[in-house]
C-alpha cells in the first residue's frame, strides 16, 4: 500500500534477521521502516530489531512502525516501536503523518 501510495519501498522479505535490517537503512537511509507481523512470534523478533537499528546508531532520524492485525500498545511499546496500526491503510497514514506527504 505505501508504494501505491507514492513512497518508494524497499520489501526486505520474510523472517529477516536484524543485521540485514541494518544494512539495508545504511544503503538506503529511509525515512520510516515498517515491519509487519500476523504472529505473536514476530514480537520479539520486532523487538530484536529495533534494538539492532538503535544499537547501530540508526535510530534518530528514522520512525519506525509496527502492523498487523494482533498489534496494539502494549505490544508497540514492548518492540519500542514509535506507533502500531491495525492495517495496510493505517501504514500509510503514519507515513504520510511522518513524512508531510499529502
Amino acid at each position: 500500500m505505501l508504494g501505491v501510495n507514492g513512497f518508494q519501498v524497499k520489501d526486505l522479505g520474510v523472517d529477516i534477521p536484524p543485521e540485514e535490517f541494518v544494512a539495508a537503512m545504511k544503503e538506503f537511509k529511509p525515512q520510516v521502516v515498517a515491519l509487519s507481523g500476523f504472529l505473536t512470534l514476530a514480537y520479539t523478533s520486532m523487538k530484536e530489531t529495533v534494538e539492532a537499528i538503535s544499537a547501530a546508531g540508526l535510530r534518530d532520524g528514522v520512525k519506525i512502525m509496527i502492523g498487523g492485525g494482533t498489534m496494539d500498545q502494549q505490544i508497540c511499546d514492548y518492540a519500542k516501536a514509535d506507533a502500531f496500526g491495525k492495517d495496510a491503510m493505517a501504514a500509510v497514514a503514519l507515513t504520510k503523518q511522518w513524512t508531510g506527504a499529502n
